[in-house]
C-alpha cells in the first residue's frame, strides 16, 4: 500500500472538541498576526500567509455556527412594544372621542356622529385591547374597516381627530408587520454543518501547523526562531483527559493519533454541540 505524507497524516493535534479547536486556531491567528508586524518586511513567508488566512476562514464559519442561538432580541422587543402603541393609539381615541361625547349639542353640533362612532369602535369599551395579539390585530382591523366603510373618517376631520384616526393606521400597521401577519417573518439563516466546519477547521490546524514547521531550516538564520513563535500555542497547548469533556458538553473531539484512517477518525467523532 502506497503511503501517504500530507499533513493530514503527519501531524498530531492535542485532544480537542469544537470550542476548544476555534480557541487554539484564533489564539495561533493571533501570535502570526503580532510576529507579522514584527518581521522586516512585514509579511510573513508566502505559503505560512496563506496557509493562515484558509484557517481564518474555516475559523470563522465554525465560530458562526457554534455561536449561542439564542432568541432573536429584535424578534422579543418588537412584539410588546407594537402592542403598546396599538393599545395607546385605541386608548387615546377612546378618551378624545368619550370627551366629545359628553359636550352638550349647544357645544358640539356632530354630537350624534361623535356618539355613533364612539358605539362602534367600543361597544365593550377597551376590552379588546386585552386580547392575544393576534385576535387584538383582527378586531382593530375590523375597527378600522368599519370606519372607512360608514366613512367616518369625515366624522374624525369634523372633530379635528384626523391625528388620531392617523395614528391608529400607523399603528394598527406596525402591528400587523411585528406579528408577521401582514409581513413575512424574515427567514433564518441556515443552520449548517457544524460538524464539516470542525473537520475543516481540524484540517486547516494540521496544514498551517506544517507549513510553520517546513519553515525552520537552519542553514536560514532566524526561521527557527519565527518557526517556533508562530507554533508556540499549539506546543502549550494543554488536552483534557481522554473521556472529559467541556463544560458546554460538546465532546467532539480531534483523535490525538493523526495516523489513524479517515474512516477511523469519522467514527471517533460525536455530533458537535
Amino acid at each position: 500500500m502506497a503511503r501517504s505524507f500530507t499533513s493530514q497524516d503527519l501531524v498530531a493535534l492535542p485532544r480537542l472538541n469544537a470550542a476548544e479547536s476555534v480557541v487554539l486556531a484564533t489564539e495561533l491567528i493571533t501570535v502570526a498576526d503580532a510576529k507579522e508586524r514584527q518581521l522586516r518586511p512585514k509579511k510573513l513567508p508566502e505559503a505560512i500567509g496563506r496557509s493562515k488566512g484558509r484557517l481564518a476562514a474555516a475559523v470563522a464559519t465554525l465560530e458562526a455556527l457554534t455561536r449561542p442561538q439564542g432568541g432573536d432580541p429584535v424578534e422579543t422587543k418588537t412584539k410588546p412594544k407594537a402592542d403598546r402603541l396599538l393599545d395607546n393609539a385605541w386608548s387615546g381615541t377612546f378618551d378624545w372621542l368619550g370627551g366629545w361625547c359628553k359636550l352638550p349639542p349647544e357645544r358640539n353640533p356632530s354630537l350624534d356622529e361623535a356618539k355613533e362612532l364612539f358605539k362602534l369602535l367600543y361597544p365593550d369599551g377597551l376590552s379588546f385591547t386585552r386580547l392575544p395579539y393576534k385576535l387584538e390585530w383582527k378586531e382593530s382591523k375590523a375597527r378600522l374597516d368599519a370606519i372607512r366603510s360608514a366613512r367616518h373618517e369625515r366624522t374624525f376631520k369634523k372633530l379635528g381627530g384626523e391625528a388620531f384616526l392617523a395614528h391608529l393606521e400607523e399603528a394598527h400597521e406596525a402591528y400587523g408587520r411585528a406579528l408577521h401577519i401582514t409581513a413575512p417573518k424574515p427567514e433564518s439563516a441556515p443552520t449548517g454543518d457544524v460538524r464539516a466546519a470542525f473537520l475543516a477547521t481540524l484540517a486547516a490546524l494540521r496544514d498551517y501547523a506544517a507549513r510553520v514547521a517546513a519553515h525552520a531550516d537552519p542553514d536560514v538564520p532566524g526561521s527557527e526562531e519565527v518557526s517556533a513563535a508562530l507554533l508556540a500555542p499549539l506546543a502549550a497547548w494543554e488536552s483534557r483527559p481522554a473521556g472529559s469533556s467541556s463544560e458546554a458538553g460538546d465532546d467532539t473531539e480531534a483523535p490525538s493519533a493523526p495516523a489513524a484512517p479517515p474512516e477511523a477518525e469519522e467514527e471517533a467523532l460525536a455530533d458537535p454541540a
